[in-house]
């Protein structure tokens, strides 16, 4: 009987990898289309986002999420 482990870490591995590019391709585009950033800000979480992917597209999330909560 086959081992139905490489096809779950298979599996698990490209929903983790779509949702990955999903979550950069969605905070790419919304610090391109917030009006509110200056250029270098939108540089600066461009470049943070790119370099740290998972952990720059969050903390760039939930900054968003807590500015927006604190006007």
């Amino acid at each position: 009987m086959p081992s139905l482990t490489p096809i779950f870490s298979s599996v698990f591995g490209l929903i983790f990898l779509i949702l990955w590019i999903g979550l950069v391709i969605f905070s790419v585009f919304k610090i391109l289309a917030n009006k509110e950033m200056d250029v270098n800000g939108k540089i600066l979480w461009l470049l943070i986002v790119l370099i740290v992917p998972i952990g720059g597209a969050l903390v760039f999330l939930l900054w968003r999420n807590v500015k927006r909560i604190a006007n």
